[in-house]
């Protein structure tokens, strides 16, 4: 049987804790954006391996991300958690619930997400990278697709997020300015992605943007805003991807789908939330690179109650050029031999 030795149960003693040699479920509450509960599935293969006997059902906002998932028996929606509390509120269910964003190693950039979770669970880290499993239906259809917007793969795909985070309530200026105040600095600047855009067009290629509807527009793309499983499934077809710190890179990442991309890094830590198989570029701008705010998690507030904003008006990714995006894309998939075993290149 799996040992949980080290697990943080809701008990206030250790001789209270649950006798684990009755508990036959584990329900892995999982909590966050796409891209966290992307790289969550890494834990839940941990958790897997060290309890190869007991059956792990997942709650998350984002249930459909462990379909068809090896190590997962069910997955459920916050939503609609169906006869959840009638099947699993007794002995034979234990919770797991870490929130690793506050882990110490994390909070002071020593260790990647990954790890830390599986840190705080008690668990032996099994790697970064993510899962993602997928029926050959959607293999199929993204094929399909991407042969369509392609010419059969005259003109190949490349696939951009620039973009993410918490989704504006409509297309207004004012309210994506407002939802950018409030995350840590990731998102590219639209004048800079449409000219990549019409670069990489130029050259011959498909270009889709991945993103939201109420996300501002690239002209002459295509505009990838379909399912979230569907969306993802196009990696698999796509030459590369040119991403920021979002879901598309945990996506691209897993050991199933495994397309090397380029990430520009900014507010947010490549060692925390990184891939050492994808190109990572990153700035030194200021004295506090990766700062990760505002951070509210460790209540990143200012005086006047409003969230933390960057003096240097967020230039670790506004710097960002589209001569150097495309520089790095033709140095990597044009040409060979530039960028070194990291995967990781300073700008």
């Amino acid at each position: 049987m799996g040992c949980l030795t080290g697990w943080r149960w809701h008990t206030a003693k250790p001789a209270e804790r649950i006798k684990m040699d009755k508990v036959r479920n584990l329900v892995f509450v999982s909590e966050g954006g796409i891209g966290k509960e992307i790289a969550s599935s890494a834990v839940i293969r941990a958790v897997k391996k060290a309890n190869p006997y007991k059956e792990i059902i997942i709650v998350s906002g984002f249930n459909e991300l462990f379909l068809y998932n090896k190590n997962v028996k069910k997955t459920l929606h916050f939503n609609n958690p169906l006869y959840f509390y009638d099947d699993y509120v007794n002995e034979s269910t234990a919770f797991i619930k870490a929130e690793p964003y506050l882990g110490y190693d994390y909070i002071n950039k020593k260790s990647h997400l990954v790890e830390v979770w599986c840190k705080s669970l008690g668990v032996e880290h099994d790697g970064n990278n993510p899962d993602f499993y997928y029926l050959p239906n959607e293999d199929r259809a993204a094929k399909i697709y991407v042969d369509k917007i392609t010419e059969d793969g005259k003109k190949p795909l490349v696939l951009i997020q620039w973009i993410g985070g918490k989704v504006p309530q409509d297309k207004s200026p004012k309210e994506l300015m407002a939802n950018l105040s409030t995350m840590f600095r990731r998102s590219l600047l639209q004048a800079e992605v449409q000219k990549l855009s019409d670069s990489l067009k130029e050259k011959g290629y498909t270009v889709g943007i991945v993103g939201h509807d109420n996300f501002p527009e690239i002209k002459g793309t295509e505009k990838i805003y379909f399912p979230l499983r569907s969306s993802i499934m196009l990696l698999k077809y796509a030459k590369t991807f040119i991403g920021i710190d979002s879901f598309l890179q945990h996506a691209a990442a897993s050991s199933q789908i495994n397309k090397k991309g380029i990430v520009c890094w900014g507010g947010t830590s490549p060692i925390c939330l990184g891939y050492d198989t994808h190109i990572n570029l990153t700035k030194s701008v200021c004295e506090t690179p990766f700062c990760h705010r505002p951070n509210s998690f460790a209540f990143d507030v200012q005086a006047h109650g409003a969230a933390w904003d960057c003096p240097l008006d967020n230039a670790c990714m506004s710097s960002y050029t589209a001569e150097e995006i495309l520089k790095a894309f033709e140095d990597n998939f044009e040409k060979k031999g530039v960028f070194d075993e990291s995967g990781t290149k300073e700008n």
